[in-house]
């Protein structure tokens, strides 16, 4: 992959990353200072344009986690803190939210395949197993596609 694929990737993830999180903020109805005040807590910034990936990630999983809190949302213990910096995890994550089940439900299946305790542990390949697991899942259960 050249630098140049690569710098554009990059950047198409950036401009997903703060879309999603002007979205959040406007979910949570924050005004201009509530916003930099958020910004300023989690990532020591006061734009969101200085911020870098980490920084993202960090500041979508405080305001998704208002959010959902917001929505009567309770946390799930067994999320991974790094959902946001796999687009797998988020696939997962898309899965188990239109199934209703948990994570717990995931890293079940990773346990059953893999042998991993935990879905963090789960490279690449291993991730895609669990996705297609979770299609299978949806397809018997009437909820994937229809033929």
């Amino acid at each position: 992959m050249s630098n140049r694929t690569t710098h554009k990737i990059g950047d198409d993830q950036r401009k997903r990353d703060l879309a999603r999180i002007h979205i959040l903020s406007a979910e949570l109805q924050l005004d201009r200072v509530q916003y930099e005040n958020v910004l300023a807590l989690v990532a020591g910034v006061d734009s969101s344009t200085a911020l870098d990936t980490a920084g993202r990630r960090n500041v979508i999983a405080h305001l998704q986690a208002h959010v959902d809190r917001l929505n009567g949302v309770q946390p799930d213990p067994d999320r991974p803190a790094n959902v946001y910096a796999k687009p797998q995890l988020r696939k997962i994550e898309a899965q188990l939210r239109a199934a209703n089940r948990g994570w717990a439900y995931a890293r079940s299946i990773a346990n059953r395949l893999y042998g991993k305790t935990k879905i963090e542990f789960c490279d690449t390949r291993e991730l895609s197993g669990v996705i297609a697991a979770l299609a299978i899942d949806a397809e018997r259960h009437c909820r994937g596609a229809r033929r």
